[in-house]
């Protein structure tokens, strides 16, 4: 019997920023554990977000690139889940009135350049990072940073769009080196900084 994927990317694009989507705590990677939180991007009682420009600016540029249909009004909004390293309980997203809608990113293959169908980019908070014992000896518990919730990501949504694994790999490619060009992130995908979804269907 033969199958045939429907495959849509969720793409997680770290911001090139040098504070937090929400808050004045630094970006960094390799520092110590939970040395750049505060009360805001801890989400302690009484601590009021404010939406970092950069950010915001970035996301645009990337919208632009893209072809999207930049919106004069977005709406942040929280999006209610548990998750162990999601301090707040909840995440600081855009939901029914994203940035940016429609866009397409062109993608040169051997086939020659084919265009692939964007659904929406819209702009978030990252969660935390969850450690877990990973060999022998390991201490026999999972432990929880806190200094990667609240840094900036743009989410890139496609439409359903292809068919073929090599089709979604020349696509993150083609997104990666564009972010980099524009300069709205450094597209690390060893540090986690362009990370990707796959929706397939059969």
């Amino acid at each position: 019997m033969a199958h045939e994927a429907v495959i849509g990317l969720e793409c997680h694009i770290q911001l090139r920023t040098r504070s937090k989507m929400f808050c004045a705590c630094p970006v960094g990677y390799g520092v110590a554990p939970n040395s750049g939180v505060c009360p805001v991007c801890l989400g302690l009682p009484g601590a009021l977000p404010r939406a970092n420009r950069a950010a915001v600016e970035a996301g645009l540029r990337l919208g632009l690139a893209l072809g999207c249909e930049v919106h004069e009004r977005s709406v942040f909004a929280r999006k209610n889940y548990f998750y162990p390293d999601m301090p707040k309980g909840y995440q600081i997203t855009q939901y029914d009135a994203p940035l940016c809608t429609g866009g397409s990113l062109p993608v040169a293959g051997p086939g020659g350049t084919r265009s692939y169908a964007l659904e929406r980019l819209h702009l978030e908070e990252d969660t935390g990072r969850s450690l877990h014992p990973e060999r022998p000896g390991d201490r026999p518990v999972s432990r929880l940073d806190f200094d990667r919730a609240g840094v900036p990501l743009a989410e890139l949504v496609t439409a359903p769009v292809f068919r073929e694994p090599a089709e979604c790999a020349a696509f993150l490619a083609g997104l990666r080196r564009l972010v980099r060009w524009l300069g709205v992130s450094d597209g690390d995908m060893e540090k986690g900084q362009l990370r990707c979804d796959a929706n397939v269907s059969l």
